[in-house]
């Protein structure tokens, strides 16, 4: 059965009032163990072009409502729809805590679900999709970060917050836990010319670089500091002939909060249509 679609509505039905705003939860029903939730302008309109899509992801703490408060008000400014995606603890064993950041996952593709949200939003709402705004912080950063590398064209722009483990743009490199063949363990091959047309802003705190506090594992023997990454991935995309932008926040440690007003700047500089 097909979703009801918000412009099908009639003007002033209560099914739009649970369209927009601040949404409900809604299963991804091509999985259903994972959900997501959107902020939609209150007052979208039937003759209005369709509003961008921006997308947050949380971190390992799964703190969704963050994004959802912190960029209504720009998104009503500026018609873009948000979506927050939510991928609970516990897919694969009940302490599996790392499961969306690592892609490819207890049976799982993360990066998948992910587009299938995005579907999802376009088929229901009046949404321009096929490329969206990405940012995620710290275990987001980690997937926001590889999903750029698998995915460069459908994005407008990624910004890529504080990752406790950066993913270079070198498909001969292995990922954490992973293979160093993206065609082999992805079925898509490494586009590097499209990954150069993103936009990327790399954010981190300047305080944010304790090598413990970023430890991914226990068995990790030489961990590095998230603002220590940051840098060696920003070197990395520039020289694979990205256009990024690092953001160290002043005076910040590892608050995801704190970075939002750095993150709403690079969204406000993407010129209308692009993000």
């Amino acid at each position: 059965m097909s979703a009801i679609r918000f412009l099908d509505l009639p003007v002033g039905h209560a099914g739009r009032r649970m369209l927009s705003g601040h949404t409900p939860s809604f299963a991804v029903q091509a999985d259903t163990r994972f959900s997501y939730r959107l902020f939609v302008p209150e007052d979208l309109r039937d003759d209005e072009p369709p509003l961008r899509l921006w997308v947050f992801v949380h971190g390992t703490g799964r703190r969704t409502q963050l994004y959802l408060d912190g960029f209504a008000e720009q998104a009503r400014s500026e018609r873009a729809v948000v979506l927050v995606p939510l991928f609970p603890v516990g897919t694969a064993g009940p302490d599996d805590i790392n499961n969306y950041k690592l892609i490819d996952h207890g049976g799982v593709r993360y990066d998948e679900v992910l587009l299938s949200m995005v579907d999802e939003v376009a088929h229901r709402w009046p949404v321009a999709a096929e490329t969206f705004f990405l940012h995620g912080f710290s275990g987001g950063g980690q997937f926001a970060n590889r999903f750029a590398l698998l995915h460069p064209e459908r994005l407008s722009a990624v910004s890529i917050g504080a990752a406790g483990q950066v993913t270079l743009p070198d498909p001969t490199q292995p990922w954490w836990r992973g293979t160093a063949d993206l065609e082999q363990r992805f079925g898509i091959g490494h586009d590097a010319a499209a990954l150069a047309r993103v936009p990327v802003q790399v954010v981190v705190g300047s305080l944010d670089d304790d090598p413990e506090a970023a430890r991914v594992v226990a068995a990790d023997s030489d961990p590095v500091g998230r603002l220590t990454q940051a840098r060696t991935l920003t070197a990395a995309l520039r020289g694979a002939g990205c256009s990024v932008r690092l953001d160290v926040v002043e005076g910040v440690g590892h608050d995801g909060g704190a970075v939002l007003d750095v993150v709403a700047a690079f969204l406000a500089a993407r010129p209308a249509g692009s993000a």
